[in-house]
């Protein structure tokens, strides 16, 4: 890329970055005009996509991200552990990648990987693929605490239910989801899950088993945005409950156009 081509890309970087400011994308609950109450996972950093540029659309948001610290803002609770199956300790893998992306609960599947290798690196982009081992290098490993979700909201006590929740946690979807059955069954409308087809990662449960799990209680996979990450590993996943109450009806059409359903 030429000198001029760059600086052209960072001018319209910067006028989209401007215009968000302008617009207040990314002001959760702005001018009291939010409607949904939104869980975020795996949260660091602002809200991503399509959350961000709805943000005015969210009245309350409760994030976790353990490499953040807690913090309480009007609408915004910041929990700074993170959720799982149960209510424990557990080893957190920081690989080195990019800023720690990648990170996980889970191992890199390096087995997997090379015995597929050759397959694996005709899909998505080719500098990803050539790195992916050398990002997936253990940086190092700290306990981190984890609770189910169904225990915080008890916890919290909040005077209103939340209706969306968002998971990136490099495949610990699963985990999460067994931990927020009471959540899944009584508040929750719908659901953005980043899935694996390929298991990038030791023991997690990929797309197919989790698209299972959530059909058995009353969700429908409504719709799967293209493949991305290393090798087209993963996409995001949006999954809404079939049947809701007339009084949630009006937000789950909210949701669908949201995401452009």
């Amino acid at each position: 890329m030429t000198f001029f081509k760059k600086m052209k890309s960072l001018a319209r970087q910067i006028a989209i970055r401007v215009y968000k400011i302008i617009t207040h994308a990314g002001a959760v609950n702005y001018r009291n005009e939010g409607v949904i109450n939104l869980i975020d996972v795996g949260a660091i950093g602002e809200l991503p996509d399509p959350w961000f540029d709805k943000a005015r659309l969210v009245k309350n948001l409760l994030r976790f991200e353990p490499r953040e610290g807690p913090s309480v803002h009007p609408n915004i609770i910041s929990l700074d552990y993170a959720l799982g199956g149960r209510n424990e300790t557990r080893p957190f893998h920081i690989y080195r990648g990019n800023n720690s992306h990648g990170s996980s609960f889970y191992e890199p599947n390096v087995e997997f990987v090379d015995a597929n290798f050759a397959k694996l690196k005709k899909a998505g982009s080719p500098k990803l693929a050539q790195t992916w081992h050398e990002r997936a290098q253990l940086h190092k490993t700290i306990p981190v605490p984890c609770r189910t979700l169904d225990s915080v909201l008890e916890e919290l006590k909040l005077d209103f239910t939340f209706d969306f929740l968002k998971i990136d946690a490099q495949g610990a979807e699963y985990d999460i989801l067994t931990g927020s059955e009471q959540f899944l069954a009584n508040h929750c409308l719908g659901l953005q899950l980043e899935l694996f087809r390929y298991p990038m990662y030791k023991g997690i449960a990929l797309k197919d088993e989790v698209i299972a799990f959530l059909k058995a209680r009353g969700f429908e996979l409504v719709k799967e945005f293209p493949p991305h990450g290393t090798f087209h590993c993963a996409s995001d996943c949006i999954f809404l409950k079939k049947v809701v109450t007339p009084r949630q009806d009006m937000k789950k059409r909210l949701l669908r156009k949201i995401f452009g359903l």
